[in-house]
């Protein structure tokens, strides 16, 4: 081959291979980007959930702290007058009990804001007890399938999960048309991922292309799976009831 034959080849491989590497390049540097923005975004949304369970925090405290002790007090000035005036008592009696509900109310209320037996108790424990409080206030009989022993959740994670089995349990109650849910919890061993399933027989809805856009509680439901690295399902049919299912591994979120 003549030797300008060789040099026209050899630029025109040299440009392919100066080409290759620019796009090499290139892609190298949109990967980063959007790593690293999926890392800011995570990074966000994280530092948002952290803000709202803080808030959710003060308000409990406020609730369990000042308002259950003032209503406390009320009651038992309610029960000394009633003591001192028999012909009241009755009447009184009634206003006592009202307050004694009133009580109730305001430590479940305290309860749902901030679920403190996650960091006491741990999530095993936690679920287990959500599920009695539906029982309790809802009629819903939540069939459990939990591990036996608890498990060592960062309480990030633990109080995420924890929120998206409640916000799960609730729309079973408005919207599934059932009594009976099932919830679960899974782990991996191997790469330590935890898998929460929550499941009823309902009515469920068309959870296709096309459908209506999600509602607030399922919005964030999945930020918070997300928000942890992890990922939020929803399977449902017209009919065919609905499974939520959220697969996280605490600590690839931070």
């Amino acid at each position: 081959m003549p030797s300008r034959e060789v040099s026209v080849v050899g630029l025109f491989l040299g440009a392919l291979l100066s080409i290759a590497i620019l796009l090499t390049a290139f892609v190298a540097a949109l990967v980063i980007s959007q790593r690293r923005r999926i890392a800011l975004e995570r990074a966000h949304a994280q530092r948002l959930l952290a803000a709202q369970e803080e808030e959710r925090s003060r308000v409990a405290r406020e609730l369990h702290d000042d308002a259950m002790q003032r209503v406390a007090l009320i009651r038992h000035e309610v029960d000394e007058v009633g003591r001192m005036n028999p012909e009241a008592g009755h009447r009184l009696g009634g206003v006592s009990g009202e307050l004694e509900d009133l009580g109730t109310v305001l430590r479940t209320a305290a309860h749902q804001l901030h679920p403190s037996v996650v960091e006491k108790a741990g999530l095993v424990r936690a679920l287990s007890e959500l599920a009695s409080e539906f029982r309790r206030t809802a009629g819903l009989d939540v069939r459990l399938s939990l591990p036996a022993a608890d498990l060592a959740v960062p309480e990030t994670a633990g109080v995420a999960l924890y929120r998206i089995a409640q916000e799960a349990l609730r729309n079973v109650v408005r919207h599934a048309g059932v009594g009976e849910a099932e919830l679960g919890l899974e782990t991996e061993p191997a790469t330590g991922a935890l898998t929460l399933r929550v499941a009823d027989a309902g009515r469920g809805f068309d959870a296709g292309p096309g459908r209506p856009d999600d509602g607030l509680g399922l919005v964030a439901m999945r930020q918070r799976a997300e928000a942890l690295g992890g990922r939020l399902t929803v399977r449902a049919s017209p009919g065919g009831g609905t499974v939520v299912t959220a697969v996280v591994t605490p600590g690839a979120g931070r």
